[in-house]
């Protein structure tokens, strides 16, 4: 198990636009559009960013990876 101050860098950088416009309040479909992927495929970011940091909403998300320096 990575350590709380590591657990950013399993991100990828797909992982990491799609969480930095997340963070900027846009919706699923708008970050579909704008990365042209459906927005399954932004769900599914979502959700593996969220395993991947241990949160269990995009509240925490955003929370966690504003603590973390991310965004």
């Amino acid at each position: 198990m990575a350590l709380e101050g590591e657990s950013h860098k399993k991100l990828s950088d797909r992982e990491m636009e799609v969480l930095e416009l997340v963070s900027e309040g846009r919706t699923t479909k708008e970050i579909a559009d704008q990365l042209f992927v459906s927005a399954r495929t932004v769900d599914t970011h979502r959700v593996n960013m969220m395993k991947k940091l241990n949160v269990q909403n995009t509240a925490e998300l955003i929370k966690k990876a504003a603590h973390l320096k991310l965004i």
